[in-house]
């Protein structure tokens, strides 16, 4: 007797879940899954984090009908070129971060090439001292700007740029360590893209910046979503979500709506470009495809 029911105990335990799978597919219901995607930042959970927020859009508009989206932030604080390493060794896991593009980047990572900013992360406003504006004002072309010295972060790709533009960079680590070497007078302007500027304001004030009058520096440029090399499931997966929002136009809503764009874009009122060329810039950047990029006079 024993026996006979350790017997029926044990069929019933492997025949309760593929009755219940039985009886979800029957019903049109399955048990919910979950998608995890590790983010190589350490990013607060911001209502107006455009980064996260479009992320879950993203992946939410290529996600399957019963699956749940989980993204996990990380704790540490590297700097953006360890982050770029620690992504390329990653290549079983669904970690991703975003930054500029550049040929080395695109070497070292898979770019998901559908700029996050269309495009406008090469839009560069210059922060300066408030002593300086009247300096600034005398500013006439790119060669008055190569008397002055630029703050940039050291491994940045906009670096590459002013320098192979002969303008001259004192490199710093971090914006808020560039902010106060600006304030120090250790270089003569910041240049912040006009849909970063928004989210900078605090350092303005804090340290009486301003920026500066009658230009901008304007420069082929591209932020997007990376992920390691081997992980072409999680990239043809952001590709195909971001696709289906730029078709829908919420991506176009997003993007025209969110305050970094809003209260960025009148910064360019009044002021005129200085443009410089890219040499990092992949041949891929979609820099010709108005489905992809801002242009001017949008």
């Amino acid at each position: 007797m024993w026996q006979l029911r350790r017997y029926i105990l044990t069929l019933m335990f492997f025949l309760c879940p593929a009755i219940a799978q039985a009886q979800a597919v029957v019903s049109g219901t399955a048990a919910p899954s979950t998608y995890v995607v590790n983010v190589e930042a350490v990013t607060p959970e911001r209502e107006d984090d455009y980064y996260v927020n479009l992320l879950r859009m993203v992946l939410a508009a290529s996600k399957a009908p019963h699956e749940q989206i989980e993204l996990r932030f990380s704790d540490r604080q590297f700097t953006q070129w360890r982050w770029l390493t620690e992504l390329s060794h990653k290549e079983r896991t669904n970690n991703l971060l975003w930054t500029v593009t550049s040929i080395h980047r695109e070497e070292l990572l898979r770019p998901v090439r559908i700029p996050l900013f269309k495009g406008l992360i090469g839009t560069r406003l210059m922060v300066i001292r408030r002593q300086d504006e009247a300096r600034f004002k005398q500013l006439r072309n790119l060669k008055d700007l190569q008397q002055l010295v630029a703050g940039q972060g050291a491994n940045w790709p906009d670096t590459a740029v002013l320098q192979a533009n002969g303008l001259p960079v004192t490199e710093g680590v971090g914006k808020e360590q560039l902010y106060k070497m600006l304030a120090a007078k250790r270089f003569d302007y910041f240049p912040r893209g006009v849909t970063e500027i928004a989210n900078e304001m605090a350092f303005l004030q804090r340290y009486d910046l301003i920026v500066a009058p009658d230009w901008y520096l304007s420069y082929p440029a591209a932020m997007y979503f990376f992920v390691n090399k081997d992980n072409q499931a999680l990239a043809e997966r952001i590709e195909r979500g971001f696709e289906a929002l730029i078709d829908n136009g919420e991506f176009e809503q997003f993007f025209a709506n969110h305050p970094r764009v809003k209260n960025g874009l009148p910064h360019l009122i009044g002021r005129r470009p200085i443009h410089l060329h890219n040499p990092s810039l992949p041949e891929a950047t979609p820099v010709d495809n108005s489905r992809y990029w801002w242009m001017v006079g949008q």
